[in-house]
């Protein structure tokens, strides 16, 4: 059996796949994924959390890491993590899982791992990492003026709150729309967005 209460920290680049223990060469690959990802035991103790999991829980949010457990500080939300966690890890059940209130609300997944362990997989806040958006915007020879009008349009952002963000015109953001669907073979905005959000979740290799 895996033992993931002892994944150490990424090693050296130079070490080789055969040197490596399997756990420590799945961390990271966990670290690697823009999303965050928690492994946690029953009782909320927290077995594992990879590097995007890390800055999640870090600061005031609902969902936080206290003394090595998972932690709520809304006795609500802490029930149903708690409820959640004995359907994940004794049922095998997946649940769709959110902590908090208002403007500090966090949607969460549990899903089963093996007995007596569950993935706590966090929900993204960023449509994708810069890393992947600079891949795709190099992948198809985009400018950095339709880089960052591409990244706006998959954050939500209208061609109008576009130019008004970056002082343009709006008949400048439609020509750079325009130029990114035709490098990208994009036929509507909708579609661009569809693009963006489907990046795959690469974290940047420059962490804080």
């Amino acid at each position: 059996m895996l033992d993931i209460t002892t994944i150490p920290a990424p090693a050296q680049p130079a070490e080789t796949a055969a040197a490596a223990p399997l756990s420590a060469l799945l961390a990271r690959a966990l670290d690697e994924v823009d999303f965050g990802i928690v492994l946690v035991a029953e009782d909320a103790e927290v077995l594992h959390l990879n590097h995007r999991a890390r800055r999640a829980l870090q600061g005031e949010h609902s969902l936080h890491v206290l003394g090595n457990r998972l932690r709520t500080d809304d006795p609500r939300s802490s029930a149903r993590l708690h409820e959640a966690l004995h359907d994940a890890t004794r049922r095998g059940l997946r649940r769709l899982l959110d902590v908090g209130h208002g403007d500090g609300k966090q949607l969460a997944a549990l899903v089963p791992v093996q007995a007596g362990v569950a993935a706590l997989l966090l929900g993204r806040t960023d449509v994708c990492e810069d890393l992947s958006m600079q891949c795709f915007a190099r992948s198809h020879d985009l400018t950095a003026a339709e880089t960052r009008v591409l990244a706006a349009l998959g954050r939500g952002v209208t061609p109008a709150e576009i130019a008004l963000e970056q002082g343009v015109k709006i008949s400048t953001v439609r020509t750079q729309i325009s130029a990114i669907r035709q490098k990208t073979g994009a036929n509507t905005i909708a579609a661009l967005v569809r693009l963006v959000a489907g990046l795959p979740p690469m974290v940047s290799a420059l962490r804080a």
